[in-house]
Parts: C-alpha cells; sequence; structure tokens
C-alpha cells in the first residue's frame, strides 16, 4: 500500500472544476450520432428469432417423440429446445450492450 501523505495546516485538496473532468462519450462532439445503445438491431432481431425458431422446432419434434424414447425425435427435440433456450442469453445480453 502506498503511504499516505498529510497536509499541512489542515489543506484540502482542490476539486477539479467540470472543464477540466472528461466527459462521457454520449456527450462529446466527435461521438457518431447514429451509434445508439444496444447491440446492432439486425443482429439482435437475429438471435430472437432463432431462439424461437428452435424452441419451436424442439416442441414440434416432442409431439413426434413416441412416450418410450426409442425414436430420433426424443433425441433430437431436448437438442433443439436446449439450444433455443441458451440462444436466448446472447440475444438478451446483445439488445443491452452499451
Amino acid at each position: 500500500m502506498a503511504k499516505k501523505q498529510r497536509r499541512q495546516d489542515g489543506e484540502k485538496a482542490p476539486k477539479p472544476s467540470r472543464e477540466t473532468l472528461p466527459r462521457p462519450a454520449r456527450e462529446r462532439d466527435d461521438a457518431a450520432p447514429e451509434q445508439r445503445e444496444g447491440g446492432s438491431p439486425l443482429k439482435v432481431r437475429l438471435l430472437w428469432i432463432s431462439a424461437f425458431i428452435l424452441i419451436f422446432l424442439g416442441y414440434f419434434f416432442l409431439t413426434k417423440a413416441d412416450p418410450g424414447g426409442r425414436n430420433s425425435w426424443s433425441a433430437l427435440s431436448p437438442v433443439f429446445l436446449l439450444a433455443g433456450y441458451l440462444l436466448m442469453i446472447p440475444a438478451i445480453s446483445a439488445a443491452y450492450r452499451d
């Protein structure tokens, strides 16, 4: 740890003025005006649509699976369901990315 230096005669450190503080990116003049919060709208929409399609296909394949789990639909439907639900995680994070 660094040693703290004591100020003599009770001096206080000067506060930085508003002019010397750096401005956030959205207040700067050189920031791109078309840049918005969140990820690319096309990418986010594509992630959400593909997640819902995978979930729909998973439930559709689940209706074709036999109760004993002896056909390929009973092995394929959980894969589609899991992939669809796991794809929602990057869709949510891309929607709220700064």
